[in-house]
């Protein structure tokens, strides 16, 4: 089974003057994680000889530095090519995307303009189908392979009947990693964000069975298979959760993701310096927008539909008739941890979270307009596939 890893590696300061909010952009000056996890990768077989290629898809987090990134990329991708079939999708790449596209008619593709987490995956999708693989092992730069079997492991289960008779078209796995208590006291009662997500992938973990159907992933250890790719996109209206809400899509169409519980990598994350309640505001608008997209897609005749038990713990216990009243309680605990310590500018950016379920427009019908993103992602997908 043809198969490539694809690494999708952000670039750029986190000193205000950023243009697009990714979690922890690797300084220019820096190497950063991308070096060490391509190490990593050429110590496997399977790398070396070229049978798993591996695509690097890099962008910025400021318009200006795009040529910079994509320089210092090719640079650090350059050292890799002898150990390994490697290649950088950025900013030329993109453009010549966009002019053959063009030439056939599509223009205006916002699906895949870096500006965001899913576009940039929406990038990785086009790199893979490229490439021309069966199926595509999504790693994130700041995580390592332990497992010598992995690629076995990643490939096990692919395509086959899973222990609900469902086809495995796409398998979500796990970290492991070291990481302090997120049990904070502004959190517990009203926020216990983290507490249901483990819950959950605990719960997928003490499974009787390798393979459980799910709704929930991490996009930093996803496989995805060609046929799914090609027609399912990631939705370019959300801000964070792009990895689950990608799940809940392809389930939208009757493709099944399968938690493998004897797949993971080793995650070693870099320290954020995105302050928590700028966090909190995109996962605000994540939760609105994914309660949304549910409730649209109970009413329309095009979808499969999902049961809502499915989605609990997580994210379901944010999607539904207390959100707002989470997010106000949620908005007003961290607004006082700010306030005990003299921080004005989170205070205010509490405050500012607060407002939102009460205060946001949104003229979209969420499900009507992903769905137009999907009609357009299978003529883009088609065009380049056809040449």
């Amino acid at each position: 089974m043809k198969k490539c890893i694809v690494i999708p590696t952000y670039w750029g300061p986190m000193d205000g003057t950023e243009e697009i909010v990714f979690d922890h952009p690797t300084p220019l000056n820096s190497d950063g994680t991308l070096w060490k996890l391509l190490e990593n990768l050429s110590n496997f077989k399977e790398v070396r000889s070229g049978d798993v290629k591996v695509c690097v898809v890099g962008v910025a987090n400021r318009n200006d530095l795009r040529e910079k990134v994509e320089k210092k990329l090719e640079e650090c991708v350059g050292r890799f090519k002898r150990f390994m079939d490697v290649k950088l999708y950025s900013y030329s790449w993109i453009r010549n995307i966009k002019s053959f596209l063009a030439d056939k008619g599509l223009n205006n593709l916002d699906l895949f303009e870096p500006r965001s987490y899913p576009q940039v995956r929406n990038l990785c999708l086009l790199a893979a189908l490229e490439v021309g693989v069966d199926m595509a092992i999504f790693l994130d730069d700041d995580e390592l392979i332990t497992t010598t079997d992995f690629f076995e492991r990643a490939e096990f289960g692919m395509f086959e009947k899973g222990p609900d008779e469902g086809i495995v078209h796409g398998k979500a796995g796990y970290y492991v990693q070291d990481r302090p208590s997120y049990r904070r006291f502004w959190e517990l009662k009203w926020w216990p964000k983290d507490l249901s997500f483990n819950k959950a992938f605990e719960k997928l973990k003490n499974s009787t069975t390798r393979l459980t159907s799910t709704l929930i992933g991490l996009g930093g250890l996803m496989i995805i298979g060609r046929e799914l790719m090609r027609n399912v996109c990631f939705d370019k209206n959300i801000t964070r959760g792009e990895d689950m809400d990608y799940i809940f899509n392809a389930r939208l169409f009757g493709y099944r993701f399968y938690f493998d519980k004897d797949l993971y990598i080793e995650h070693v994350p870099p320290e954020s310096k995105t302050p928590e309640w700028r966090k909190a505001r995109q996962d605000i608008l994540r939760f609105l927008y994914i309660r949304s997209k549910y409730r649209s897609h109970l009413r329309c005749d095009k979808v499969q539909k999902i049961a809502f038990e499915e989605l609990l713990p997580y994210p379901g216990i944010f999607m539904q008739e207390d959100l707002e009243d989470r997010i106000l309680e949620y908005c007003k605990m961290m607004a006082m941890k700010y306030l005990m310590d003299g921080n004005v500018e989170g205070f205010d950016g509490c405050m500012e979270n607060a407002k939102i379920p009460f205060t946001r427009v949104n003229d979209l019908d969420v499900l009507e307009e992903y769905l137009h993103q999907v009609a357009t992602w299978r003529k883009v997908t088609a065009a380049l596939l056809e040449g």
